[in-house]
């Protein structure tokens, strides 16, 4: 399984999620990446936390920075802008984000957000490269397994977001979930070793390649 945590400006830090193979989970105002492998993350939850509506523009303009960066190396994929907790609007939000993205060439990620159900996902699956679970977290929990499966029976792979806690990392290994993200770990020690100790068997170079 691969993980991408946030960013962090601390060498020795991100030294240190270097060796464990950890890669990162890089939002639109923090680009450009500082650790590879990488991830391109919309923001859109950062703008639902703060109370405003998605900010495309900031979207647009970080995409821009991808694009003309020379000699850099591609995120894993990028998440195509959703609504939180939105629903049926929010497919209907990323169905029209994905034909304005059709010019990528990079892998985009559908979010699943609560309120949307498989048969309307399948439906739309040809636009998208993977499945990325987001959601509150109680739907999360209720449905990431469901959605994995999912995913992979039509030949995707399957990514949860915000999953560190140590709780929450034994679920998606046990799932067989693809890739996991999270930026609880950077916040303190304590946290990352939790994280760490919520694999199994225990966290190794090896495990996280």
């Amino acid at each position: 399984m691969k993980v991408y945590l946030g960013q962090t400006r601390a060498k020795a830090l991100c030294a240190r999620l270097t060796g464990f193979g950890f890669g990162e989970m890089c939002v639109r105002e923090e680009f450009p990446p500082r650790r590879m492998p990488w991830v391109f993350d919309n923001g859109a939850f950062k703008d639902w936390t703060a109370g405003v509506s998605f900010r495309a523009a900031k979207y647009e303009k970080a995409l821009d920075g991808m694009v003309g960066a020379v000699g850099m190396q591609n995120p894993d994929f990028i998440v195509c802008p959703d609504i939180v907790a939105g629903g049926a609007e929010s497919l209907r939000f990323s169905l029209e984000w994905a034909e304005r993205l059709s010019w990528l060439t990079v892998p985009l990620y559908l979010v699943v957000q609560d309120g949307m159900t498989e048969p309307q996902v399948k439906s739309e699956l040809a636009r998208f490269a993977g499945i990325f679970v987001g959601g509150s977290p109680l739907w999360k929990m209720k449905t990431g397994e469901a959605w994995t499966h999912f995913a992979h029976r039509n030949g995707l792979p399957c990514h949860m977001g915000r999953m560190g806690t140590r709780e929450k990392v034994r679920a998606a290994v046990r799932w067989d979930v693809d890739s996991i993200d999270s930026a609880l770990p950077l916040w303190a020690e304590a946290n990352l070793q939790r994280f760490l100790s919520g694999f199994t068997p225990p966290a190794t170079g090896d495990l996280f390649a």
